[in-house]
């Protein structure tokens, strides 16, 4: 028969029992609904730009240095434009010789030529009919044999050189009269058009030769300086768009269920030990990769992971610079 006392070590047995089972059941869960948060490190980025010129050229101006603050438009550097100012001025110039010879053209004949057609048809007119009468009078002198007939061949020829000068001259004021005629017109408006299409055209070829911000940003490298010569293409200036920053961060394959668009996040970097910075997770990769030798998180390593990226959303410092490594802490949606 069992006594009291011997009951006592079988009821504690039991109770441990049942300890380890509720432990067994219910400590994963309390692990889990604690374990909300995800760690990792990364290094933040931001949106750059390198900047050069579109010609070759030797360098003239190149204006922000390191760490200066530039707007959206603002001109940085440009290459030595004299000879091209130059082109610009005698094709702006042969424009404007185009542009006023159609003018002249569309406003037709002035009224003074048209007088001056009048004259030469009265003139002309007043010739004719003085050759005739020399005409008349050699025939005349011919016939009572004063003169020979060389005298009278001479007087038709002056007639038949009058009467073809005063249709000349008719012919001269009906052009006057009726303007210049529309392919003329054409021609010289096509002349004006290539003219105006040369101005353009080194438009483009100073446009070129001179680098513009694109956006607000920041100056962080200065590649050249000014005196040298530069290829196309080649780098100038970088320009950070410091509004633009982000931490690439790998979410292990096991934890991705528990990241979300909008997500907070906090960030954090050795160069200030206790202080946040708020960001906001903004991607998240469709596709797996495998796991970047540089990442180290605190999780076991997985062969599988996801790039997410999250932006920096209160950090009007710049105090979070790119290059800089940081740890992330995302609240992550329990799944």
């Amino acid at each position: 028969m069992t006594t009291p006392k011997s009951r006592r070590p079988m009821f504690a047995l039991a109770i441990v029992a049942v300890l380890a089972a509720l432990g067994y059941f219910f400590l994963p869960r309390l692990w889990q609904s604690d374990n909300i948060e995800l760690l990792a490190s990364g290094t933040i980025e931001a949106t750059e730009a390198q900047l050069g010129f579109q010609i070759p050229g030797r360098i003239e101006v190149i204006e922000p240095r390191e760490g200066e603050q530039v707007k959206k438009g603002d001109e940085l550097a440009w290459l030595d434009r004299a000879e091209m100012q130059a082109r610009r001025a005698q094709a702006v110039a042969q424009t404007e010789a185009a542009g006023a010879a159609l003018r002249e053209l569309e406003s037709g004949t002035r009224s003074e030529e048209l007088a001056q057609g009048r004259a030469a048809l009265v003139a002309a007119s007043d010739r004719l009919q003085d050759a005739r009468r020399d005409l008349d009078r050699a025939r005349t002198l011919v016939e009572g044999g004063a003169v020979g007939a060389e005298t009278r061949d001479k007087a038709q020829l002056a007639v038949d050189v009058a009467s073809s000068q005063m249709e000349q001259a008719r012919q001269q004021l009906r052009l006057l009269e009726a303007g210049p005629r529309e392919e003329r017109i054409a021609a010289q408006r096509a002349q004006l058009a290539q003219a105006a299409a040369a101005v353009q055209i080194i438009d483009a070829q100073l446009a070129n030769m001179t680098i513009r911000a694109p956006f607000d940003g920041l100056i962080t490298v200065r590649h050249r300086e000014p005196g040298e010569t530069t290829a196309a293409g080649i780098p100038v200036l970088t320009l950070m768009n410091p509004q633009d920053r982000w931490v690439r961060i790998y979410v292990p394959e096991t934890r991705l269920g528990q990241v979300h668009l909008g997500g907070n996040a906090r960030i954090t970097i050795d160069s200030f030990p206790g202080k946040q910075y708020r960001g906001e997770v903004e991607y998240i990769a469709s596709e797996a990769e495998f796991t970047p030798k540089s990442v180290q998180t605190n999780e076991e390593r997985v062969k599988l992971v996801y790039a997410v990226k999250v932006r920096i959303t209160d950090d009007e410092s710049l105090e979070l610079k790119p290059g800089l490594p940081a740890d992330v802490r995302l609240d992550a949606a329990v799944p």
